[in-house]
């Protein structure tokens, strides 16, 4: 090897460790990317199921809500329903008692 090619050589060796080292950080670099790409398709996925369930949750509450009222209505009525029944014996039991 002529003096001038091991000059070339050496001179050279910094600039391919350079390449060796940008290559290895682009293959970290692009796994990275890929991780980073497959965390934000679960996050998406999770975010997605997390929205249903909650949606499915507000839907049960508002029913429980609706039959709540429903009953509470159904309630009222019945109470109406023992009170007047209430009073027509109480009527009744008057008037056996003073005729």
């Amino acid at each position: 090897m002529s003096f001038l090619t091991k000059v070339n050589l050496k001179s050279a060796a910094p600039d391919l460790a350079l390449v060796q080292k940008y290559k290895v950080l682009e293959k970290k670099n692009q796994k990275l990317e890929k991780d980073l790409l497959e965390q934000k398709l679960l996050l998406l996925e999770y975010k997605a199921e997390t929205e249903a369930k909650l949606e499915e949750t507000r839907i049960r509450e508002e029913d429980l809500i609706r039959r709540h009222e429903q009953f509470k209505a159904e309630m009222e009525k019945k109470q109406d329903e023992t009170n007047e029944l209430l009073m027509k014996i109480l009527e009744n039991t008057c008037k056996q008692t003073n005729p």
